[in-house]
């Protein structure tokens, strides 16, 4: 499995908001291709995918506070 996780944008990014997945799991993603929306004090971003493959666990509510390092997906590689 491969674990999407949530990036540190900035120097003083502390938390941030999962707005939105844009894949459910059982889903197949592409390498590059968004995952999901976050949102943090100054912008929001988009999550990619480092691989190609099937979504298998979204670990995180969209809604939720997340971290930088924080394990929010994981793929199945294809």
């Amino acid at each position: 499995m491969i674990d999407i996780v949530i990036p540190k944008w900035g120097l003083t990014m502390e938390e941030a908001v999962l707005v939105e997945w844009y894949r459910a799991e059982g889903e197949p993603i592409s390498e590059g291709e968004a995952i999901a929306e976050v949102e943090t004090d100054k912008a929001n971003s988009d999550i990619e995918s480092p691989a190609s493959g099937i979504v298998r666990e979204l670990l995180v509510e969209a809604g939720a506070s997340v971290v930088p390092g924080q394990v929010v997906a994981r793929i199945e590689p294809q």
